[in-house]
């Protein structure tokens, strides 16, 4: 899981209420600290991000005044995680390097300019909030956003070497074996499809229970994709690598575009799109055409991107007895 770093003064924890004691020991003193108010909205947003990321605190504070900071996170409702103190600059810019080694951090928030050079000591993005008055959805947007964009990148990369070793490959094999080579391969790709047929059918089917959506409407077909882009991204290794609009959704008719597609783009790098198309393009046809959703269901795909059109378009529609899709 990845990590959230958070400090505590003036970012969480709205001290004013004891600022007419600094440079006196009763600001630290336990009484006085449990008295402190959390700074609106961020007790709501840590809730939520610690269903995704670990959470840090970090606080400018004594050491000594560790038992009454975690009561007080616990106190205000924050999600559990482990607190660091540290007074002065210099132990925080040290503790952030002994915390880059245990935690695998992808954002700190601060409210301070000064945060920054903990949050690029550890390496992460950083969010410096109004102090006292942090902009709290925001401050999780920006996380999620980063997170999402990272997870893009390395889907990219990833890609990359995949289809690199891939073209390496395949070229020599198809200049050995020529065409036939690809009906091997689709024919082993329609034989997977339809060995996983049965449990590809209960798990779309349950996605469309669960969402409340009916697989005899292309409306809600529609709808499902857009879920699944959403709610899959971070298992998806293809996720971020097609920009795709939905051009049309009726209830017998589901049409999207494909207006950018990274393994085109890198399968034409390589000089190769036939190839790209063989083993990307044409082995959707198995899933997509009378998908297990719903047999009834058939595809057409005039243009591709791989066949140098300027984009893929996928046609879903159900048949009449009379019609079929323009």
């Amino acid at each position: 899981m990845r990590t959230v770093l958070m400090f505590i003064d003036g970012t969480i924890c709205d001290t004013r209420r004891r600022h007419h004691l600094v440079g006196t020991p009763d600001f630290y003193r336990s009484e006085e600290i449990l008295k402190d108010l959390a700074v609106p909205g961020s007790v709501q947003c840590l809730q939520e991000l610690a269903q995704r990321y670990e959470i840090v605190y970090i606080g400018t504070r004594p050491v000594i005044t560790l038992p009454y900071t975690e009561e007080w996170l616990e106190k205000m409702g924050f999600p559990k995680g482990p607190v660091y103190l540290a007074d002065t600059r210099e132990e925080r810019l040290a503790l952030a390097r002994e915390l880059r080694e245990k935690f695998d951090f992808i954002a700190g928030v601060g409210d301070r300019w000064d945060d920054n050079e903990l949050h690029l000591e550890i390496g992460c993005l950083s969010i410096i909030l109004k102090e006292f008055e942090g902009n709290w959805d925001i401050a999780h947007q920006h996380i999620v956003k980063h997170e999402r964009e990272e997870s893009i990148k390395e889907n990219e990369v990833a890609l990359r070497g995949k289809i690199e070793g891939l073209a390496r490959v395949l070229s020599p094999l198809h200049a050995n074996y020529g065409d036939d080579m690809w009906e091997v391969w689709f024919e082993a790709v329609q034989k997977m499809a339809e060995t996983t047929r049965d449990e590809r059918e209960k798990e779309d089917r349950e996605a469309f229970a669960r969402h409340g959506l009916s697989p005899e409407d292309l409306r809600d077909a529609a709808k499902l994709d857009k879920i699944a882009l959403e709610e899959d991204w971070e298992q998806n290794p293809a996720f971020g690598l097609q920009d795709i609009e939905t051009v049309e959704a009726t209830e017998r008719r589901h049409v999207s575009k494909v207006t950018r597609c990274v393994y085109a783009e890198l399968w034409q790098e390589h000089g190769r799109p036939d190839i790209g198309y063989q083993i990307h393009c044409r082995t959707d046809i198995p899933f997509l055409d009378q998908p297990v959703w719903n047999p009834k269901v058939r595809l057409e795909r005039p243009k591709t991107l791989m066949q140098d059109d300027d984009s893929c378009l996928f046609i879903q529609y159900l048949p009449d007895d009379e019609d079929h899709a323009e």
